[in-house]
């Protein structure tokens, strides 16, 4: 009798193993399956995302950027412009996807869901290889070519845009690297103190400085002051109690300066007198327009970063905490991609843009691209009366600043500081006979070699003009 319990109890002990290893099997095969297959240790998702035939990347003029070959070790990403890395990113089975290749990565994948019966069988009956589509961007590789051997080894960066629909033309960051190396290269690259995985043109967070004064000039016009007004010893260097001494980006002729000239040779001086003369008014009013707390970004993109400002402000007075507000040395800060937006709207008559970098897609299965169209209601950020002045006051420090290429060009150059690094900024604009027009922004970083600022400067703008033309650029 004792026995038949035993053999009874060890019978149901049994027979409740196979239930819950029945139940497990089932909640696997159905509710959990999806889980199981989605771990990151899955070898088949491994082979699977491998096996992934990513889209094709262009530039807008069909010059092709990147693509998936295949090879006896599979298939492998390859990019084939060096001055376009910066914006076309990296693609890596172990580190992901930067840039272009992470912002649309999911067209590049073809991993949208499944819409259609077709895809349906393809997918998950027949199992076919996954193929991504082909995309398009609103780059140039000429000009992105031109303008990175202008910059050589400098770091810095470069923004320009299409003015009237906010199409990024080029886009270039250095120091970079080759996406063509990265597995290889990875641990070297993310140690590196040049920070070569910084996009300096969308991450960068950089101090105003002299580009403040263009804001001060704006207000100026518009409240009707008297901006021809000439102030005495308008060259003198600006000193901040903290040690901090700012100077004319270029020495005028003259000392005595109007708010125009000042701001054509980037002579802090003349802001400051002008400034404490007048009832004394906050800064943030005038800042409000130009969004800097909210600066405009590229979905998917590398987003801006913060930085170290160079003074605590619990260790400085009102007063000069106030005066360094003015110079753009106190707690606003720009990126790069947010200050060619501003730009746009100065060569616009104060029309913001969004700025947008695809251009058009193409299915795997389709053989005529299908465009994008992006438009903007964002209400103006200057009247146009003041930024047709600010025009003609940009191409007047152009013509200051040297010998260029002909045409409708207006630039400045400023300097700022963050941190412990300087800058120095080329800021513009180039109009094409047509009306239409591009902005532009060329920063240097830690260097004051306001020469080969310029330099770049030209090559910009002989790019942008032979793009008009239909020629390729040099």
């Amino acid at each position: 009798m004792q026995f038949a319990q035993g053999i009874r109890r060890l019978f149901l002990g049994m027979l409740a193993c196979l239930l819950l290893i029945g139940l497990s099997a089932t909640y696997w095969a159905i509710a959990g399956r999806g889980s199981l297959l989605l771990r990151d240790d899955n070898p088949r998702l491994i082979e699977a995302i491998a096996d992934i035939q990513r889209g094709a990347i262009y530039d807008r003029g069909g010059q092709l950027l990147a693509e998936t070959t295949a090879s006896e070790a599979g298939l492998r990403r390859r990019y084939l412009r060096p001055s376009t890395y910066s914006v076309v990113g990296y693609y890596s089975l172990r580190y992901g996807a930067g840039a272009a290749e992470a912002a649309f990565g999911e067209l590049l994948s073809g991993s949208s869901a499944v819409m259609t019966l077709r895809d349906y069988v393809e997918r998950q009956l027949l199992k076919l290889p996954q193929v991504g589509a082909d995309i398009r961007l609103t780059v140039d590789a000429n000009i992105q070519d031109a303008l990175a051997a202008a910059m050589g080894d400098a770091a810095g960066t470069i923004v320009v845009l299409n003015a009237q629909s906010g199409a990024i033309q080029a886009l270039l960051s250095q120091p970079g690297f080759d996406p063509n190396a990265l597995d290889e290269d990875w641990r070297e690259l993310a140690e590196a103190a040049s920070q070569p995985f910084f996009n300096r043109a969308l991450q960068g967070h950089y101090q105003l400085g002299g580009a403040m004064y263009m804001l001060l000039l704006a207000q100026a016009l518009r409240s009707d002051a008297d901006v021809t007004m000439r102030f005495p010893k308008a060259d003198a260097p600006v000193s901040f109690k903290d040690g901090m001494t700012i100077t004319c980006v270029i020495k005028p002729e003259q000392s005595e300066l109007s708010l125009i000239d000042a701001y054509i040779y980037g002579c802090p001086a003349a802001f400051q007198a002008h400034w404490l003369a007048e009832p004394r008014q906050d800064l943030a009013p005038i800042l409000a327009p130009f969004a800097f707390d909210a600066p405009v970004t590229l979905a998917g993109f590398p987003q801006p970063e913060p930085i170290d400002l160079p003074a605590a402000a619990e260790a400085l007075d009102e007063e000069t905490l106030m005066l360094r507000a003015l110079h753009g040395q106190g707690d606003v800060t720009t990126t790069p991609l947010h200050t060619a937006a501003i730009m746009a709207a100065i060569a616009t008559d104060g029309k913001a843009v969004a700025p947008a970098i695809l251009s058009a897609t193409r299915p795997p299965d389709a053989a005529q691209w299908r465009p994008l169209t992006t438009e903007t209601s964002a209400p103006p950020i200057l009247s146009a009366d003041v930024a047709r002045e600010l025009r003609g006051i940009l191409r007047r420090a152009w013509s200051i600043l040297g010998d260029g290429p002909a045409g409708d060009v207006g630039a400045n150059i400023v300097r700022s500081q963050s941190g412990d690094q300087r800058q120095i900024w080329l800021t513009g604009f180039v109009a094409n006979a047509d009306g239409a027009a591009n902005s532009f922004v060329i920063l240097l970083e830690n260097s004051d070699d306001a020469p080969r600022l310029i330099s770049i400067g030209q090559t910009l703008v002989r790019a942008l003009a032979q793009h008009h033309q239909g020629q390729p650029a040099s």
